[in-house]
């Protein structure tokens, strides 16, 4: 699945490279452009971190159908994929251990390295604002991350916004070394819109309704024909041109 996500990220224009974070190497593929607008972030889901039907921790998180680069090499616009530790080529990193991809998936250790590697690309785009975009569970970390880089703006699909309650519903062990983004404090300066689809049985939108709640109601956009899978990257180039309106009009405030 490495290879192959890598043919997607170069047939789009991608480039590829591996980046030192505070504690990880993260994998990242990049289309920088000279036109106007934000930086992009996109943050992949969870992947593959169990095997055998949950019942040993994966060799590999490295998810086989990695949709937020789907999503990212699709997008008209600058755009930055920052993998996660020890996804794609990363995985032989040495700092990597079973719990970077299980139980401390959204520590604080992973959500700091993530956000040294934005910045380090912000840093060589200083004009532009930054958007995080995350899918499923990296949705939590897009949250997660948002005040450590000063994002303008936050965009989530298909996240498990209140991690007890969706680990306590597929009765998960809990995720005891992670970060979960309802019992933090609202974000106070970025605008945030969370996509959800109504059929989605992986994360059911119910079960994000706590962190939901702080959020205005228009900020929250449900596709009833939705699941967790389809039909994000079917439907996406109109569903950017929504979040890239919203974005716009949020800083032309």
């Amino acid at each position: 699945m490495t290879a192959a996500a890598t043919r997607t990220a170069l047939h789009s224009g991608l480039s590829t490279n591996i980046v030192q974070g505070t504690r990880y190497q993260h994998v990242t593929f990049v289309r920088t452009t000279s036109a106007p607008g934000p930086l992009y972030v996109f943050i992949e889901g969870d992947g593959s971190p169990w095997g055998s039907g949950g019942t040993r921790v994966s060799d590999d998180p490295t998810p086989h159908h990695p949709l937020a680069l789907t999503l990212a090499a699709q997008t008209p616009a600058s755009i930055i994929y920052v993998g996660r530790p020890c996804y794609f080529q990363a995985r032989n990193d040495a700092a990597c251990s079973p719990n970077a991809w299980t139980s401390e998936r959204y520590s604080g250790q992973i959500v700091a390295s993530m956000a040294a590697v934005i910045d380090h690309y912000v840093a060589a785009n200083p004009a532009r604002g930054v958007v995080l975009i995350g899918y499923s569970g990296g949705g939590v970390l897009a949250v997660l991350i948002a005040p450590l880089v000063h994002a303008s703006a936050v965009v989530t699909i298909a996240a498990n916004l209140d991690v007890e309650a969706w680990a306590r519903w597929h009765q998960y062990t809990p995720l005891s070394g992670s970060l979960n983004p309802a019992a933090q404090p609202p974000l106070d300066s970025p605008r945030e819109w969370h996509l959800l689809g109504d059929r989605d049985t992986v994360v059911p939108p119910r079960l994000s309704q706590r962190y939901l709640d702080r959020v205005s109601p228009d900020h929250v956009w449900h596709y009833s024909s939705f699941d967790h899978v389809c039909c994000w990257a079917q439907q996406w180039p109109g569903i950017f041109a929504r979040i890239q309106a919203a974005v716009s009009e949020n800083d032309g405030r």
